[in-house]
């Protein structure tokens, strides 16, 4: 199964990762606008907000592995306080904040470093141990490409406790997940594999 390359992906993302030994990112993926390959989105005071990487234009036939950041903006600071303002106030967000943190503050200038970093944070925030590598994509083996907002089909997301609102809002970063459930995420997501 290969993945493609996605800033703090959604817990649908997690919940394939689980079934696999390795995570094979396509490293052919071509960089598609308006996914999830630079933005997550979280869940902010009034509404689901989306965390968006700035990147330079590219055309429908750029290798994600070749798309650079626009970095003349304070797009990591904006976004950096966007998510405290969102989830200061969760059960485990001082457990986690430190972890995340680097990814706001240190300098990348092509948006594949920094998918590869925030998923090897998010794993690490899980305990998981998996290996991550690129690869190309092989036709003949499935790719998890999980591009709009539309939930995929087949997945499942049992309710938990969110800091906003009284409706819960599935498949956000796995981010949300983290900060409202802590080590609990884990079980979480073995709970709801398909």
């Amino acid at each position: 199964m290969f993945f493609t390359p996605n800033f703090l992906p959604c817990i649908a993302y997690f919940q394939e990762i689980l079934t696999q030994d390795k995570i094979r990112i396509n490293s052919e993926d071509v960089y598609v606008k308006q996914t999830y390959r630079n933005k997550t989105q979280i869940l902010g005071a009034n509404k689901v907000e989306s965390l968006t990487i700035p990147v330079h234009a590219s055309s429908m036939k750029t290798p994600s592995r070749d798309v650079k950041i626009d970095n003349k903006t304070p797009w990591q600071r904006n976004q950096l306080r966007t998510l405290e303002a969102a989830y200061l106030k969760s059960p485990f967000y001082q457990f986690y904040d430190y972890i995340f943190e680097p990814l706001f503050k240190k300098k990348f200038n092509f948006l594949i470093d920094l998918q590869l970093e925030s998923l090897t944070v998010c794993l690490r925030c899980l305990q998981l141990e998996k290996t991550v590598c690129q690869e190309p994509h092989s036709k003949e083996i499935g790719l998890v490409d999980l591009k709009s907002k539309v939930l995929p089909a087949g997945y499942t997301f049992k309710p938990y406790l969110q800091n906003f609102g009284n409706e819960f809002v599935p498949n956000l970063s796995i981010m949300d997940l983290l900060f409202c459930k802590g080590p609990e995420a884990i079980i979480y997501l073995r709970k709801s594999e398909q």
